[in-house]
Order: structure tokens, then C-alpha cells, then sequence
């Protein structure tokens, strides 16, 4: 998607509009800023067409963080066929009446969202499921114990033809982290020549012996 579709897309306008009856200030995401109208989208334009291009043809996938649904509008645009099993901290006013709109936009499509910090949601839905995930997008928490906490537990959720992408990776504790699993050869760079490298997001697949 280009610049002009992303910002004109029905869903991006209609999430926006909720951002602004809401007034709370925006945690950065792949569209916007501080505020909703204030875009950033031409510094994640990789970020989004790998995110796009992920999610192509994949039945279950997995968001871990989804703050006011800015890459989850993005994925359903591609593919609004997979189930979607969402886990976000729910501390932003705006991110269930965000969930409730993307969830009657897309009524078609199955919609879990998990509410609470994710040290606890995901590790007790990983030990209670089997579930395995075709695509996770892991972008919530930036303090060690909850991404490493996220790292393992995706682990569980995942195949070795699972892919995994790990936002945030030039945080310097991330980058640190991922490379030292690269490094043990617990997780595989993706190999896919339509995946643009980028400093800002780590694509892999765990090497499951």
C-alpha cells in the first residue's frame, strides 16, 4: 500500500476519528504519533509492506501489543480470511473502543482480543493451548522481562515454519537479545527475498530441533 492508500483508507480515517474523540496522546505505531493525524509513515514503509506481505495466505496469526489497531487495520487489509488472537496491556483508553470498531468493521473475520499484561496472558494461554501460529507480530513491552517473557512464549505458539517478527529491534536491550538467539542458533533469520531488512524489525522462525 502506498502513502496516499494507507492515509486514505476508510479504517485508518474511522480509527483516527476515535483517537481524536478520546484526546489521549498516541503511543507510536507504524502510521502515526503523538497524535493521529501527526504520520509517520514513510519511515515505517518497510516495516508495513514486510508486515503485509507476512500476513499473505497465513489462518492463524498472532498480535502481541496492538495499542489503537494501526498495524492490525493493516494486516486485515490483506487478510481478513485468518483468525486473529490479539494480547495487549489495555492501558491506553483508546485500544478497546479501537478493538470493538476493527472487530464490527470486520464481522467476518474471528477477532480474540486478551486483556492484561502479557507476562501473565500469554504465558497462561501458551500453557493452556496448542494452538500453533502461522505469523505472531510481537510488539508490546520493551523492558527485558516482558519480551524475553514474549520470546519464549511465542516459542511454545510456533513451528519451525512459523514466522515471527520482532518489532523494535534497534531498541538496544532487543537487538541485544535477538542477536544473542541468532548467535545460539535458537532462531533463524527468514529467508524470503520479498522481506525488506530493516534496522527497526527483526523476521525469523524458530529452529526447533
Amino acid at each position: 500500500m502506498s502513502y496516499d492508500d494507507i492515509v486514505n483508507n476508510i479504517h485508518i480515517k474511522n480509527i483516527e476519528n476515535i483517537l481524536l474523540s478520546i484526546g489521549e496522546r498516541v503511543e507510536g505505531n507504524l502510521i502515526c504519533d503523538v497524535t493521529p493525524n501527526c504520520y509517520i509513515i514513510n519511515e515505517n514503509i518497510d516495516k508495513i509492506r514486510n508486515l503485509q506481505h507476512l500476513v499473505k495466505n497465513k489462518k492463524y496469526i498472532c498480535e502481541i501489543g496492538v495499542n489503537a489497531c494501526h498495524s492490525l487495520i493493516l494486516m486485515l487489509l490483506i487478510n481478513p480470511f485468518a483468525e486473529y488472537l490479539l494480547f495487549d496491556l489495555n492501558f491506553h483508553r483508546y485500544t478497546d473502543p479501537c478493538i470493538n470498531y476493527i472487530k464490527q468493521a470486520f464481522p467476518q473475520t474471528k477477532i480474540t482480543a486478551i486483556y492484561g499484561n502479557s507476562i501473565e496472558t500469554v504465558t497462561k494461554y501458551s500453557n493452556e493451548n496448542n494452538t500453533i501460529f502461522d505469523f505472531v507480530h510481537i510488539d508490546g513491552g520493551h523492558t527485558h522481562d516482558v519480551f524475553s517473557n514474549d520470546y519464549e512464549n511465542v516459542k511454545k505458539m510456533s513451528n519451525n515454519d512459523s514466522l515471527i517478527a520482532f518489532d523494535d529491534y534497534d531498541y538496544p536491550d532487543i537487538f541485544n537479545f535477538i542477536n544473542e538467539k541468532v548467535n545460539q542458533l535458537e532462531i533463524i533469520d527468514a529467508k524470503d527475498d520479498n522481506i525488506i531488512k530493516n534496522k527497526h524489525q527483526f523476521i525469523y522462525s524458530y529452529n526447533k530441533k
